[in-house]
């Protein structure tokens, strides 16, 4: 949960709940760095930097009002903790989540965990092609026949190249998934 409060003297507050051990280590960060405002205000700086000409949501003028109250069973509940364990979200934004995809308002529901994919198939791509190039400076040194024994290792760097592509398409799959998750039978 955040909130952001506007103070009398003009500055913003923004408050946000984490977890112990997520706020240990943020601790842990900031004792270097001026502390926890310092490091947040860095790395909010940063974050918005990086956005650069990002098209930007502008805030709702009013909070919804509108509720909707729903009685489960105690399976299902279980089902939902579980559910909600999964996301690392809570019960009303798991709820809400499914209830916009459902209804079609939202293509995207946990855009934080696809950017995070998203990075990570970009760091295996860059480690495949690292791999590529390895593979073909291997293959010349073989060729040029000096002597050289080194087909066990271009036979290691190829089944690591064919692992590489296997994540990268695992990825995909998960990122194509992701939406699939909040598919509902009608």
């Amino acid at each position: 949960m955040t909130a952001a409060n506007t103070s009398q003297d003009g500055k913003a507050h923004l408050t946000l709940r984490l977890d112990r051990a997520t706020l240990d280590a943020f601790d842990a960060l900031a004792a270097g760095r001026g502390g926890r405002s310092a490091l947040l205000r860095s790395v909010l700086a940063q974050v918005l930097a990086q956005a650069g000409n990002a098209p930007l949501v502008q805030p709702q003028a009013e909070r919804s009002t509108n509720r909707v109250t729903i009685s489960l069973t105690d399976a299902e509940m279980v089902v939902l903790e579980t559910r909600v364990a999964e996301r690392g979200t809570d019960r009303a934004g798991w709820v809400k989540a499914l209830t916009r995809r459902h209804l079609g308002l939202k293509g995207s529901v946990d855009a934080g965990f696809r950017e995070s994919l998203g990075l990570v198939r970009k760091q295996l791509q860059r480690i495949g092609r690292n791999l590529n190039q390895a593979t073909r400076a291997g293959n010349a040194v073989a060729l040029a026949d000096n002597g050289l024994q080194i087909e066990g290792e271009l036979r290691r760097i190829i089944e690591m190249r064919q692992e590489v592509k296997d994540q990268i398409a695992a990825l995909g799959e998960a990122l194509r998934g992701d939406l699939s998750y909040w598919k509902v039978a009608d």
